[in-house]
């Protein structure tokens, strides 16, 4: 959801949001569903514990209108989706089940029958983990064996003990999370920013904006003029650029002089010689810690 765009979506934005959070599955129908016989049957104090804040977030979240005006004073194309989660889906549908089961005068085969029925539609109505089959993790760590491969052949190739890369967009989404000695280039907002094409001709070619320089260049297939590219590596001191091995840039990453050090299924790892390499080195708070101890 945060690769979508309020300014190219319009007044869509919001049911494009809802479409990616279902994901196929309904249960905001069941959950409309819900709120509709709580309206019927429920009790003053059903109606304000979930009808009334319901209705706020139809006017406000849920209001095609809502995002767009938001959006002409702040940029939420990544932050708006996060206001869906407000909505009370699971804790609704549990309540307003229970309530149909054991607030109504049935017998015990009666109540089994009814909340068997309303399990089934619940299940039948949500998507299965497993519902292309079960595929079992490739490593204990839950990540792509490349992700593993590729901080491998970083490390066994660099010279220093936390090395500076830029990768194509998953890898680097996933490489933060499992090596975090590989320093990135860009954090995950101008990455984000990158993707939703927020880097302009201005920002590239003024003086900084180094990580947006290179982001560009990997994400926006920027063919920069070569003196300003390594300028950009020199400052953000970045050695490494992973890529997938049908991108294009490959071949200008070579015409810029980056050599080939490693190569896993579908990505092609490229190495900058730096002309100033810093070393980088965490902060020893060993004697802090000999302090606090009692």
């Amino acid at each position: 959801m945060q690769t979508l765009n309020v300014q190219e979506s319009g007044f869509l934005y919001i049911f494009k949001c809802i479409g990616l959070y279902s994901g196929g599955c309904l249960y905001l129908a069941l959950y409309i569903a819900a709120l509709i016989f709580l309206f019927k049957k429920g009790t003053k104090r059903d109606r304000e514990i979930f009808l009334y804040p319901s209705l706020v977030l139809l006017f406000t979240v849920f209001n095609p209108v809502f995002p767009v005006a938001i959006n002409s004073v702040f940029d939420i194309n990544k932050e708006y989706y996060r206001f869906i989660w407000i909505t009370p889906v699971v804790i609704l549908l549990s309540y307003t089940a229970s309530k149909i089961v054991f607030e109504n005068d049935y017998s015990k085969g009666k109540r089994t029958i009814i909340g068997a029925a309303i399990t089934c539609i619940l299940m039948g109505l949500g998507v299965s983990v497993y519902a292309k089959g079960y595929t079992p993790a490739a490593n204990i760590y839950k990540m792509p064996e490349e992700v593993l491969q590729v901080s491998e052949m970083i490390h066994n190739h660099a010279n220093v003990e936390y090395p500076r890369a830029l990768c194509d967009y998953n890898m680097n989404m996933e490489i933060r999370q499992y090596d975090a000695s590989i320093l990135l280039a860009a954090d995950r907002e101008q990455y984000m920013n990158a993707v939703a094409g927020q880097i302009s001709d201005e920002m590239i070619a003024s003086e900084g904006n180094y990580p947006e320089k290179l982001l560009a260049m990997l994400v926006m297939g920027k063919e920069l003029d070569f003196d300003v590219f390594k300028e950009a590596l020199d400052a953000t001191n970045t050695e490494y650029i992973v890529l997938d091995h049908y991108s294009r840039m490959i071949y200008y990453l070579e015409k810029a002089g980056l050599n080939k050090v490693g190569e896993t299924q579908t990505r092609v790892i490229m190495h900058y010689d730096l002309k100033d390499p810093k070393k980088f080195e965490l902060a020893d708070y060993s004697e802090v810690w000999k302090e606090q101890k009692f």
